[in-house]
């Protein structure tokens, strides 16, 4: 693998592990600001598609055989980039939202 290649994923991979920690801590409170409290209190437990996510583990495994695994991480990590940007434009603003 080409040491800009290992680099560029260290960089990116790195970023998209940092936020994917990071959801937890704050999800809940913009959760708490979207509902209200008698639908707020069902809708916490909520999931994060497992029939799709399923499939990614063996596309991973594809990608990584037939391109390379550096190959596979870019492609992962540019989609997860491009998946978070999307929603970050497409969520609804809270500040000044009244809770009820």
């Amino acid at each position: 693998m080409h040491e800009a290649g290992v680099r560029l994923n260290v960089l990116f991979g790195g970023g998209v592990g940092f936020a994917a920690s990071g959801i937890f801590g704050s999800i809940g409170a913009y959760l708490t600001e979207l509902f209200p409290s008698d639908v707020r209190a069902n809708g916490q437990g909520y999931n994060f598609g497992r029939g799709i996510g399923a499939l990614f583990p063996s596309l991973a495994g594809y990608l990584g055989q037939t391109h390379g695994l550096a190959w596979a991480f870019g492609v992962f990590t540019t989609t997860a980039y491009g998946v978070v940007i999307i929603a970050a434009l497409m969520r609804p603003e809270t500040k000044g939202r009244i809770r009820e």
